[in-house]
């Protein structure tokens, strides 16, 4: 099933194509998002580019009564399909997956948004004051093929941890992982406690934060690691916790042309620095 086919059984389990006058039909709606989909762009962009649909308007109004857990889980269901068919085809071969966030710049009136509960406050581009904040899960099959295989769009105040417990119960129901990995926006000891209790692999790379980490990067030559074990602490819904994490530091470590300090909060036990640098840059 390839990607266009993908994206077009998609669209249709999402959309309400009841007909109504001057209405576009259903392959212009769905050729409309396809479009948009496999351009990466946005669905105004490509009902000019397309023409076959007048504008954006028109195919959210066909959304109005699609609820966000009603995509999901369309979604869910057809890359449980595509995991079906890599799992055989891949002879039941373990993935790297790696999880992301990414911002989406808000260019509305505020007051008369619909959707508050997921407009982040803060301005990321010129002329915006809010923000969307989508998750994403990726799964790496080798350095040109990635697939996003699961995302969410997140809510003011939520615990991002939730939804990556969320993702990784759906993905393991399916393939098995060899290593989940997360960039320095995931620093978060709540999150190490959920991956612990899930009992994954994982390898976060860690924000710099403090000044715990220089006595040790102080011991080591250039290109040198040490691991240790760290105790950290979060306060949720009013309880204080508690986690241990195995941690990697690099010192100076050469990555394309330049040389940079590295530290990984991870379970994984590899033997060199360059090992783990290199399974990091996977993502």
């Amino acid at each position: 099933m390839g990607k266009r086919e993908l994206i077009n059984n998609f669209a249709k389990q999402i959309v309400d194509f009841n007909p109504r006058k001057d209405s576009p039909t259903p392959q212009q709606i769905t050729n409309t998002l396809v479009t948009a989909a496999l351009n990466l762009a946005f669905v105004n962009e490509s009902c000019k580019s397309t023409g076959q649909v007048s504008k954006s308007q028109v195919i959210y109004r066909k959304l109005k009564n699609t609820t966000i857990e009603n995509i999901q889980e369309c979604f869910q269901k057809l890359v449980t399909k595509f995991l079906l068919l890599l799992k055989i085809f891949s002879r039941n071969r373990k993935f790297l997956l790696s999880f992301d966030t990414t911002k989406e710049a808000f260019y509305g009136d505020f007051s008369k948004a619909e959707d508050k509960l997921y407009l982040h406050e803060g301005s990321i581009v010129r002329e915006s004051e809010y923000y969307y904040e989508h998750l994403t899960v990726v799964i790496t099959c080798n350095n040109a093929a990635r697939y996003i295989i699961d995302g969410v769009i997140i809510p003011i105040g939520a615990y991002i941890e939730n939804y990556v417990k969320e993702m990784i119960i759906f993905i393991k129901k399916t393939i098995q992982p060899e290593l989940f990995l997360f960039d320095r926006g995931f620093t978060s000891w709540a999150l190490i406690n959920t991956l612990k209790k899930l009992n994954v692999p994982y390898m976060i790379f860690w924000r710099k934060e403090g000044n715990w980490y220089k006595k040790y990067f102080n011991k080591l030559k250039d290109g040198e690691l040490i691991k240790l074990s760290r105790k950290g602490k979060y306060n949720e819904n009013m309880t204080n916790y508690i986690i241990v994490s195995n941690f990697v530091l690099i010192k100076q470590y050469a990555y394309e042309g330049k040389k940079y300090d590295w530290i990984f909060a991870t379970n994984i036990n590899l033997k060199t620095a360059e090992n783990y640098i290199k399974r990091y840059k996977k993502r």
